[in-house]
């Protein structure tokens, strides 16, 4: 009998103001862990102490997250202890917290303090390595801890910026897609499938719902099944394609102007999707969406880009990896 292992988290726990429940959320998972370590940013830990100090845990790092650099601070603060490692925070923190585990061969569960990408349940972790934005292949969480409270109150960019890294899966499908017709790539179609149908709940929703219970569960477990999707193929051809490279791009080439990934991310597909798909109806789908959802005005505040630019940085996101993407079609003598 041949099957591929997939491992998944021993906890995913979702729900309105549970993070104060952790302890129990542990024990109903059979989870004993005598030694207990938060890792955080000092303003968080400050805006939720009252919350976070009755998790119970044995001892607390602060770091600032998003470089590698602070993983001797992790290092150092589990002191060679047998611990499980609680990441409070945004993508920055969990990023570090995931390489910092990987490295160190800990347990650890991821407790977002907002949605802004799919930081919470993946296989890579995005961190600054000697000056440039490097991906990092991890092992992924045990458990997910959402609160809903917490993300309610966390920025509304940031939480727009997480609808657009998880719609971005549209155009990396594609990609996957167009890889398979014209290089015969292989497509794993379970995580094909879980990365596509993960945005289509998305759909149904507007900016005055960015708050409500069902709206944020619907991203929370998007933004889970997109994670699921790049466990079971082994890679992000399915959540990342010509929109990520374009963003990769910015980040690693023109550092000055790179802003928040998953606005970056969704600037990205949008632009490619007016000019480079021949879907016309997944065009005006999404135009219609992101305008409605608001991430076209955040565009305009946050991009310093114009839809134009594009063409020139084709050529600087090419250079990212090694990936058939519709940029692959493009004659640059006609564009």
């Amino acid at each position: 009998m041949f099957y591929r292992l997939v491992k998944t988290p021993i906890i995913v726990k979702t729900g309105k103001s549970i993070l104060k429940n952790l302890q129990d959320i542990l024990l109903e998972a059979h989870l004993f862990f005598p030694h207990k370590t938060l890792v955080t940013q000092h303003e968080l830990y400050l805006r939720y102490k009252e919350v976070l100090d009755s998790s119970n845990y044995s001892q607390l790092i602060i770091v600032n997250g998003g470089s590698v650099d602070e993983f001797e601070v992790i290092k150092d603060g589990c002191n060679n202890q047998n611990t499980l490692l609680l990441a409070f925070g945004g993508g920055a923190i969990l990023d570090i917290v995931k390489y910092s585990a990987n490295k160190l061969d800990l347990p650890y569960i991821t407790i977002p303090s907002t949605l802004s990408n799919d930081a919470i349940y993946s296989c890579v972790a995005r961190l600054v390595s000697d000056g440039k934005k490097t991906s990092f292949g991890v092992v992924p969480p045990i458990g997910i801890i959402v609160d809903l409270d917490i993300i309610r109150h966390s920025p509304t960019n940031l939480i727009l910026a997480g609808v657009a890294d998880l719609m971005s899966n549209l155009s990396a499908t594609s990609d996957w897609l167009l890889s398979h017709k014209m290089t015969g790539e292989p497509i794993n179609e379970i995580a094909f499938m879980l990365a596509k149908e993960a945005t289509m709940p998305m759909f149904q929703y507007s900016e005055s719902d960015i708050t409500t219970d069902a709206f944020l569960l619907d991203l929370t477990n998007g933004l889970i099944t997109s994670g699921l999707s790049m466990i079971i193929s082994g890679d992000t051809r399915g959540t990342s394609g010509a929109e990520h490279l374009i963003s990769h791009a910015i980040d690693e080439f023109f550092p000055e102007k790179s802003t928040i990934h998953g606005i970056q991310v969704g600037w990205a597909h949008l632009t490619i999707e007016k000019k480079y798909r021949r879907d016309s109806k997944m065009k005006s789908r999404l135009v219609d969406f992101y305008e409605d959802i608001g991430l076209t005005k955040l565009f305009g505040e946050y991009i310093k880009w114009n839809e134009s630019d594009l063409i020139s940085l084709i050529p600087y996101a090419m250079q990212i990896r090694n990936r058939y993407t519709v940029f692959n079609t493009i004659d640059f003598r006609k564009s």
